[in-house]
């Protein structure tokens, strides 16, 4: 038994090239999240962040659908909405928002509410052509959440990310791509294997590496220019001196393809994620 073994609404694999593939499991309510793949999302997103063998995690969509949002089939009217986002659904999301590890989506089907923030909250997402995002709160008379206010204007710009909030209108993945909702979309019969092929040369790339630079792409977007090329020079002179750029050159005087996979991550290349 795994440490990815024993959840009810996951499914989970790590495979040799150190992908851990988290299949959203529940394919009889469109994968909808209830109490417990919430938990169980959050747990496994953290033991993946902690897991040095994890290379990169690659989120996807059991059946037809990549996740249709909450399960509101015992919601209520006067429940307490506060708890249920700020102390369950917020901490889910900044579990897979925060994971020092390279993310990838696969959004396979429809990725609504807390779905599409879900895939939003990965560093990439590939969507099927037929698959159909929005954040349909206009039809229940509340807010975007998920992250909602700050995915879509910084993805899609604020005129369409205000069109998206008045109207709920189907976003459909070739569109998801035009606007830059999505990296790209594919055909569905192709996402698997092109989402798989991605998060495997990810994860034979300098992982360490990676996570040093996504932690500093995402300080990177609140700089200004001089902040920036100043704190690359310090980011580049720390990476220098490791075995993944001693590889790199090694690879580079002996014109081959660099093999990074047997570098091990070191728990000290991540910072400290909230959670």
């Amino acid at each position: 038994m795994t440490r990815y073994d024993g959840y009810t609404t996951l499914a989970c694999d790590l495979d040799r090239d150190g992908v851990l593939l988290v299949l959203l499991n529940r394919p009889d309510k469109m994968n909808s999240l209830d109490e417990t793949m919430v938990a169980e999302l959050r747990d496994a997103m953290a033991a993946a962040d902690a897991d040095l063998e994890v290379r990169c995690v690659l989120i996807t969509g059991a059946g037809r659908a990549f996740s249709a949002g909450r399960d509101i089939s015992s919601a209520e009217p006067d429940e307490d909405a506060y708890d249920i986002i700020a102390n369950h659904v917020n901490p889910m999301l900044a579990a897979v928002y925060h994971c020092r590890k390279p993310t990838v989506a696969a959004v396979n089907g429809p990725a609504m509410g807390i779905g599409l923030g879900i895939a939003l909250a990965c560093d990439i997402v590939l969507a099927a052509d037929n698959a159909r995002m929005s954040s349909p709160f206009a039809r229940l008379g509340v807010a975007l959440d998920s992250g909602g206010h700050y995915f879509l204007p910084r993805l899609v710009g604020y005129q369409r990310a205000m069109e998206m909030v008045y109207t709920s209108d189907i976003i459909r993945g070739k569109q998801a791509a035009a606007w830059g909702l999505v990296n790209r979309s594919v055909p569905g019969i192709r996402l698997r294997d092109r989402s798989l092929d991605l998060a495997r040369r990810i994860a034979r790339g300098p992982v360490n590496a990676f996570m040093a630079e996504k932690a500093f792409m995402r300080r990177a977007m609140t700089m200004g220019y001089d902040q920036v090329c100043a704190e690359e020079a310090t980011l580049q002179a720390s990476l220098m001196g490791s075995p993944e750029y001693g590889e790199g050159l090694a690879a580079f005087s002996g014109k081959r393809a660099p093999d990074f996979s047997a570098i091990p991550l070191r728990p000290d290349s991540r910072e400290e994620a909230p959670r």
